[in-house]
């Protein structure tokens, strides 16, 4: 048994990143979170299935983001393996990593705080590997622990590496000239070899300056690390231009702010006195020898032109012409708020900057008929840019795509711009009839049903009288989460009318007798795990019959005891809109 347990360990830190990163496609997140999800007390599943698998997502996302990016193959393998096996199930993380994966709106990962905090820990550990007590990974069952056993391995590292030789460091730094008024206050060096950052880093947590191959990972003669000490007060500073990482002694990013100051002190440096054995040549200073400080100090310099409230809308538009479509979120961001940008230059950068263009729609500047012609375009993104315009500019933007070009988006090519119009706040009833009856008649081939029949039932421009034909119409569909399985139509758990239904209960403009019978549905819970979900729509659905209101506030069944609560609010809050005392003392009597 115990050389299978080590033959079992070994293969686990042997696994590579890719192999790791199956397992999230399995059903091993799907469990947890269903595991998570399931109230105890109430014996329900508080996610419906289209929840869950949000979740999942979620989760595998803030999962990967944990994995240091700094580390070997098999170690981030084994790190993802951990995290995955283990790590999730700490009880002190496991509710923050499922609070996340389940926030509205879908989640972007563990908050940045604790993202960092975990991040360093794992990383900390596998950098000081050699000097950790706990040499196993998966013998360490929180994280708490793993922060413990890697705090005591870089105390043991660091003071084997304070009276540690490295061969001749000075060799491998170029220490630059520093001219007043920051002679004296600072020391700044460009460093060429491991030798010299660890020389440099020795008790900081740069992972370029521990006894691992990150050095080289990160180093190229044209891109060193370039290193920043104050003098008055010892502190530290590393920053590796190619990678964007510019570091405190925590190994934490400082904000920009204060990273522009930087950049502005090393640009400000002379040449080093003399060119050691493993620098490369030529003797000059960092803003005329390295061609990537020489990009950061023009983007820099870029910038602040455009902050100077001189600055003329001819000078902005040559920025925009000579960086949009390159990759520069920060600059064309920058150009877009400036108080001097011209509605010419929006639409500039709105056209012809495809990542960070869409930006520009917030800016007032930007009018309606422009955005509206963007509908008309031959480019599909700018298409789409048209299609969710109303997003932009917290409502100013609402009405800026007429009804007519809506109508033309509505049978656009691109699925994605479909199922836009089909949620479109201001989508026309015709357009709207028009998509529901293309879908029923299968005149287009959705690629998500599902999510296109459920965009137009929670629309509440839809005409009343579409509602229950497309519920009917859902109960044929299959599913396509069911992978080709049969599906029993009686029930239609497998098909595509729980969604349907849902949708149907969240429109403020569905009838009542037809939330009557989604209720009749969905009253005694059903197999498809929408029953909690639909039944909160139902209590806060203003056409709600008062009879279905009822019944839930009496449903005997204790796991819906939460249902009854919305529902007696739901009543109350109605009894008290009608001013009816007669109204009121009846309900108060029904709830005794």
């Amino acid at each position: 048994m115990k050389l299978l347990l080590e033959n079992w360990r070994k293969l686990l830190s042997e696994i590579s990143f890719e192999d790791a990163k199956k397992r999230l496609e399995t059903k091993a997140l799907t469990k947890w979170i269903k595991g998570m999800a399931f109230d105890e007390e109430t014996k329900t599943m508080t996610l419906n299935p289209d929840q869950i698998e949000a979740a999942k997502v979620a989760l595998a996302s803030t999962v990967l983001n944990l994995v240091p990016e700094d580390l070997t193959d098999n170690q981030k393998g084994t790190t993802l393996e951990w995290i995955i096996s283990i790590g999730i199930n700490d009880p002190r993380v496991k509710q923050k990593f499922y609070n996340e994966a389940t926030a509205p709106g879908g989640a972007e990962g563990v908050a940045y705080a604790h993202t960092t905090t975990w991040r360093r820990d794992l990383e900390r550990y596998w950098h000081t590997h050699d000097y950790s007590e706990i040499k196993d990974i998966f013998s360490i069952d929180t994280w708490g622990k793993l922060a413990v056993a890697a705090t005591k391995a870089k105390t043991k590292y660091d003071d084997a590496m304070r009276d540690k030789e490295f061969q001749d460091p000075e060799k491998g730094t170029e220490v630059f000239e520093i001219f007043p008024p920051y002679k004296g206050k600072w020391f700044i060096a460009a460093l060429h070899t491991k030798a010299a950052a660890c020389h440099y880093g020795k008790r900081t947590d740069w992972c370029t300056a521990t006894d691992t191959d990150m050095f080289d990972n990160y180093y190229e003669r044209d891109d060193p690390l370039f290193f920043f000490e104050d003098k008055e007060n010892g502190k530290r500073f590393q920053f590796h231009f190619g990678s964007e990482q510019f570091m405190d002694e925590q190994d934490a990013q400082v904000d920009n702010q204060e990273r522009d100051y930087f950049i502005d002190l090393l640009s400000r440096v002379g040449a080093a006195k003399t060119l050691p054995e493993f620098v490369p040549g030529p003797l000059a200073a960092p803003a005329d020898k390295y061609s990537i400080f020489k990009y950061w100090v023009t983007k820099s310099e870029v910038e602040q032109i455009i902050y100077d409230e001189n600055t003329t809308p001819e000078e902005l538009m040559a920025i925009a012409k000579k960086y949009a479509g390159n990759g520069e979120g920060d600059i064309m961001e920058a150009i877009i708020d400036s108080d001097n940008v011209t509605e010419e230059i929006l639409e500039y950068i709105l056209l012809n900057d495809a990542d960070y263009g869409d930006n520009a729609l917030s800016n007032p500047k930007i009018t309606d008929e422009f955005i509206n012609k963007l509908a008309y375009s031959e480019n599909r993104h700018l298409r789409y840019l048209a299609s969710y315009a109303y997003d932009y500019g917290d409502g100013i933007r609402n009405e800026a795509v007429s009804g007519e070009a809506l109508d033309k988006l509505s049978e656009d090519p691109e699925t994605i711009i479909r199922m836009r119009i089909a949620m479109h706040p201001f989508a026309l009833s015709e357009t709207l009839t028009k998509m529901a009856n293309r879908l029923m008649k299968g005149e287009v081939e959705e690629e998500r049903p599902g999510v296109m029949v459920s965009n137009l039932l929670k629309n509440d421009n839809l005409p009343s009288n579409l509602i229950a034909p497309l519920i009917e119409w859902s109960k044929t569909q299959q599913d396509s989460r069911m992978y080709g399985k049969p599906f029993d139509a009686k029930i239609f758990k497998d098909t595509l009318a729980p969604s349907a239904m849902l949708a149907a209960a969240e429109n403020q403009n569905t009838p009542a007798e037809i939330l009557s019978k989604i209720g009749d549905v969905f009253f005694d819970g059903d197999e498809s795990g929408f029953a909690n979900a639909v039944m909160h729509q139902l209590t806060a659905n203003k056409n709600t019959p008062k009879d279905l209101l009822m019944r839930l506030a009496k449903h005997t069944d204790e796991k819906y005891w939460h249902m009854r609560d919305r529902a007696k609010a739901a009543l109350e809050k109605r009894a008290n809109q009608t001013e009816m005392d007669s109204l009121r003392e009846n309900f108060k009597r029904f709830l005794k």
